[in-house]
């Protein structure tokens, strides 16, 4: 198995094959492939986090991390989900995130926390 290919693999299955090797060398193969895919996601987050916020500025930081945590979990978290309805939810809660603080601008302020909570709620269907 070539390196990336090492780095692709989920860390459980990391793990079962490490579990599974005959010789050190292979353990720490798959150790090293571990490490690095964890470096590599932290450095990734870190640099992504960093050019969000310096684009859109540091009050958007909390965003920018959400935008990171959907990031992974459409790429590491395999739900046995239709494609398509996921990115359907997705680009109705990205929706939410654009047009719900556009709309707390206008509207006033009576009307912020009905608004704030179905948000919410829409997001959390």
């Amino acid at each position: 198995m070539r390196f990336y290919d090492a780095l692709q693999l989920d860390p459980a299955i990391l793990k079962r094959k490490i579990d599974a090797c005959d010789t050190k060398r292979e353990k720490r193969y798959y150790w090293l492939a571990m490490a690095t895919r964890s470096v590599l996601i932290v450095a990734f987050a870190i640099v992504f986090i960093s050019l969000l916020s310096k684009v859109f500025g540091a009050d958007n930081t909390p965003l920018a991390v959400a935008l990171f945590c959907m990031m992974l979990g459409i790429r590491f978290v395999n739900f046995e989900y239709c494609i398509g309805d996921s990115l359907v939810a997705l680009a109705a809660v990205l929706t939410i995130l654009v047009l719900a603080p556009t709309a707390a601008t206008v509207l006033p302020p009576l009307l912020l926390v009905p608004m704030h909570f179905a948000a919410f709620l829409f997001c959390c269907i």
